[in-house]
């Protein structure tokens, strides 16, 4: 009679939304697609919870997980977008984001492989015997995603996830559907087999040299979702026709074929139909073919997507003949190296080492600069302020030989060189402590006993299981010059305050001089923030007590905040 009261009674466990597939169809229709990041975060927390259950693996069980695996899909590329979009966003949002990507492919390889191997331990009695090819692609492309965002860290792949997927390819051929034809997934183009995931995943490995960016890792990988299929692996090593290997029974990813040792396990394959595929596509794109409609994305941008189809084809071709090796042989040698990481700052530093203006002209050049902040102080502030005219003071004592100049101080770390070469310096740094380092990031280095900075590019990158990096860095230039640029046409914005337009006070510039490189026959050049580049650009340079009008030429290469363009000479002012 007072059963309609809720005294004495336990509530109700709801019941689980993926214990079938209708239940997870709701759920799936129910996250909070609004919020992608937080979507994302409850489908990788429902896959946990799905892999923790002990229940049995079942046909039902199974169509419960290939549903949300197909459902989530968008919600991935959406979230993998986000991360190659924003190569400069904070550390806390890249790690938040790398790690739900992460957690959900290694959820989905860890929920197919439990099926999989209840399928192994009784093929017979199995009742998911028609669904073992499509499941065990669908686990090495999970286990390849892994595999691809670790190399986005530069860190090494583990022997756990190898052995697991020379595990599953070896099921595949056991089973004989390793060359079956499947559709991966609903929304996929084309149709895939486990030999092609599985050397995509051997082919990217190839391409490891932790000196690619991971936008132009994902641009490979979207390349060889098509490309793979000219590959083909085989059991006897042929010297003639096969250029990489990969052991079956071994924790270890490929290597180039040099003599292999006979062996069962052993599985080859050769290059050159792939080379050709790539050069009949570079031969397209010269020809005018647009980059979409040969399937290389919008991230492939002329000239530079030439220039690097050229870098993988070298990886890849028979010969190995200029794939990336160091420029020249490094020998150990520890020292102490100081290391400067802001544009600016290398700016000023590069420019006390090589400034040798006579007194006159260094008295002359204190006074224009403090003549010209006064002008910007008048125009922005209706007065001359303090600080300026402080400065004022102090640099009339330094002209009458009052005091001397004072040199800057770099705000710099120091770091352990461990190897060096004629052009450039390995160490090993403390990841967590240097959490600014990336691939491509200009620096200014001064080894010990050194008087001079030099110009550098972090070329390499590698992590380590210490929570230590390797550090790679070339040196771009020994006898870098400090130069000004003032742009000698400026932008008019249309909005004036008491008659000056905003932007029609041209601001000087801090640029890098490199004279002609015998290395890369780039010739003279100049490094230069990414925002004052165009081409054509106009500018006057000043440097040493010289000026010369110059316009901008082509992009020799980009980092993450600056750029080094050729430039040519129009006079000498």
């Amino acid at each position: 009679m007072l059963d309609f009261l809720p005294f004495g009674r336990k509530k109700q466990t709801p019941a689980d939304p993926l214990s079938n597939l209708k239940g997870a169809t709701v759920w799936m229709q129910e996250l909070p697609m609004g919020n992608t990041f937080a979507a994302h975060e409850k489908v990788v927390q429902a896959l946990h919870e799905f892999n923790e259950k002990s229940e049995l693996p079942s046909l039902e069980r199974l169509q419960v997980l290939m549903h949300i695996d197909d459902g989530a899909q968008e919600l991935q590329h959406s979230l993998v977008q986000q991360y190659l979009l924003n190569p400069r966003m904070s550390r806390q949002m890249e790690s938040r984001l790398w790690n739900v990507i992460f957690a959900f492919n290694w959820q989905m390889a860890r929920a197919y492989h439990i099926f999989i191997m209840a399928y192994v331990g009784d093929p017979n009695n199995s009742g998911i015997r028609r669904e073992i090819p499509l499941i065990t692609a669908r686990a090495i492309r999970h286990f390849a995603m892994q595999a691809k965002w670790r190399y986005f860290r530069y860190e090494a792949i583990g022997a756990k996830l190898w052995k697991h997927v020379h595990n599953l390819y070896r099921l595949a051929e056991y089973e004989e559907f390793d060359r079956k034809s499947l559709l991966l997934y609903p929304q996929c183009q084309h149709n895939t087999t486990c030999a092609e995931e599985y050397l995509q995943l051997l082919s990217l490995d190839v391409l490891n040299t932790n000196s690619l960016f991971p936008k132009q890792i994902e641009m490979v990988d979207l390349w060889l979702d098509s490309w793979a299929a000219t590959l083909k692996l085989e059991r006897t090593y042929d010297p003639e026709r096969h250029v990489f290997c990969v052991n079956l029974g071994e924790d270890k990813g490929p290597k180039r074929a040099r003599r292999p040792v006979a062996d069962g396990m052993l599985r080859c394959w050769g290059s050159n139909e792939l080379i050709t595929r790539v050069s009949q596509v570079r031969e397209a794109l010269q020809s005018g073919e647009t980059p979409a409609k040969l399937g290389l994305s919008e991230d492939c941008r002329l000239p530079t997507c030439l220039e690097f189809i050229d870098r993988i084809t070298q990886q890849w071709s028979p010969s190995g003949e200029g794939r990336a090796r160091r420029k020249q042989a490094r020998v150990s040698k520890v020292k102490l190296i100081d290391v400067i990481k802001d544009y600016l700052e290398i700016c000023v530093m590069v420019k006390q080492d090589n400034e040798a203006l006579s007194p006159k002209h260094q008295e002359d050049e204190q006074k224009a600069v403090i003549s010209y902040e006064e002008m910007l102080d008048v125009r922005l502030y209706g007065f001359v302020t303090q600080r300026t005219q402080d400065k004022l003071e102090q640099a009339g004592r330094q002209a009458n030989g009052s005091a001397q100049p004072v040199r800057a101080e770099a705000h710099h770390e120091r770091w352990l060189m461990e190897n060096e070469s004629s052009t450039g310096f390995g160490a090993t740094v403390d990841a967590v402590e240097n959490d600014w380092i990336r691939l491509g990031k200009l620096v200014g280095l001064r080894p010990e006993r050194s008087q001079n900075w030099v110009i550098g590019v972090v070329r390499r990158l590698a992590s380590l299981e210490t929570g230590q990096r390797n550090v790679g860095i070339e040196v771009l230039s020994s006898k870098p010059v400090t130069v000004t640029l003032k742009a000698t046409k400026p932008r008019h914005s249309g909005y004036t305050i008491d008659g000056v337009d905003a932007v029609d006070v041209v601001l000087p510039v801090s640029a890098l001089y490199l004279a002609a490189n015998d290395e890369d026959k780039s010739g003279v050049s100049l490094i230069l923030d990414s925002v004052e580049y165009a081409a054509g650009r106009r500018f006057e340079l000043s440097a040493r007590s010289r000026s010369y009008s110059i316009v901008l030429g082509r992009v020799i290469e980009k980092g993450d905040d600056w750029l080094r363009a050729s430039f040519e000479v129009l006079k000498k002012n």
